[in-house]
Formats: C-alpha cells, sequence, structure tokens
C-alpha cells in the first residue's frame, strides 16, 4: 500500500479519533478531544500554541473492495500523527500522538508520519523534541528509539536533535 501525508483538516478527526479508539477510549471522546487540540483549545502542559497534525491517506488498487464507504475519491486515513511546540523538559517539541491502522501496521506508515512531523519541527526551529511513551509499551519505545529517540525518563523518551531522526531514518525499514 502507498500512503500519501498531507495536513490534517477537520473533516479527519473522525477516521483520527477511530484510529485513536483502537487502543484507548472511545471514538467519541476522542473526537471532542483531537477536535480541541486541532483548533488549539486543548493543550498538554506547558505547550505553546504552534501544533501541527498529519494525516497518512492509503491507496491501493483493491482499496474500495476493502475499506467500502469509508473509501473515498481520496482513500482511508490510515495513520495519523500530533505534535507541538512546549516547554516541558526543556524541550522545543513534543510528539503527543501516533496511531497506525492495526492493519496497516509495519508497511512504513509510522516512519512516513514521523518523516512529516520531524520536517515540521525542523521547520520550527524545535531540534529537541521528547515524547511520552509509557514504560511497558515497548512497541512504541523500540519504533522511537529505531529513529533515534533515546530515554529521558521512566516515562519519556527524548530526540536530541530532531534532524538526525531523518537521516537515521533512511537505514531503517
Amino acid at each position: 500500500m502507498a500512503v500519501r501525508v498531507r495536513p490534517a483538516e477537520d473533516r479527519d478527526i473522525a477516521a483520527m479519533a477511530a484510529l485513536r479508539a483502537q487502543e484507548w477510549e472511545t471514538a467519541a471522546f476522542w473526537e471532542a478531544r483531537i477536535g480541541r487540540y486541532l483548533r488549539g483549545e486543548h493543550s498538554p502542559r506547558q505547550a505553546l500554541r504552534a501544533r501541527a497534525l498529519f494525516v497518512a491517506v492509503g491507496h491501493s488498487k483493491d482499496h474500495g473492495k476493502h475499506h467500502g464507504e469509508n473509501a473515498g475519491a481520496n482513500g482511508k486515513v490510515v495513520g495519523f500523527v500530533a505534535g507541538h511546540r512546549t516547554r516541558r523538559y526543556a524541550c522545543d517539541g513534543e510528539l503527543q500522538w501516533i496511531n497506525v491502522d492495526q492493519e496497516e501496521r509495519g508497511q512504513g506508515v509510522a516512519r512516513a508520519l514521523l518523516t512529516a512531523l520531524a520536517a515540521w519541527f525542523v521547520q520550527q526551529d524545535a531540534l529537541r523534541v521528547c515524547v511520552n511513551v509509557d514504560p511497558h509499551n515497548t512497541a512504541a519505545r523500540g519504533l522511537y528509539a529505531k529513529f533515534g529517540a533515546q530515554p529521558l525518563n521512566d516515562h519519556w523518551m527524548i530526540w536530541e536533535d530532531i534532524r538526525l531522526m531523518t537521516a537515521r531514518r533512511k537505514g531503517a525499514r
């Protein structure tokens, strides 16, 4: 499956919420929260106003057969990432959320999303980027480490220079 990453729009909120709800809470909970975050009405502790959300839209030859009415002319949202400027832990940026449809994992979607967010952070001159990650979430910790993040403490990982993530990803799969 090929994916295209683009900035998220209001029309993507329901799809992003459904992806978050695959892991925790309900789609209704996430629709409200993601909508407020996208509009700048919800901010994590020490977050600054600047933020970005990107969606990965999947395209395949038999896309419509597998995704039915969720498939539109532009394909289906198969993942998303969100991040913002911050002062937390003396970081410049924070990865807020990343989710990839369970059926699409292992196909490079997370890499494409992380690359888009990293480029946004670089444009913002936000090079020191952190992410909150459960110490028992070995899949997420492994993904972030694969792209150069190091442990900051039990619940946080950090890219000291997010520009290195894009250099590192060229060798990663």
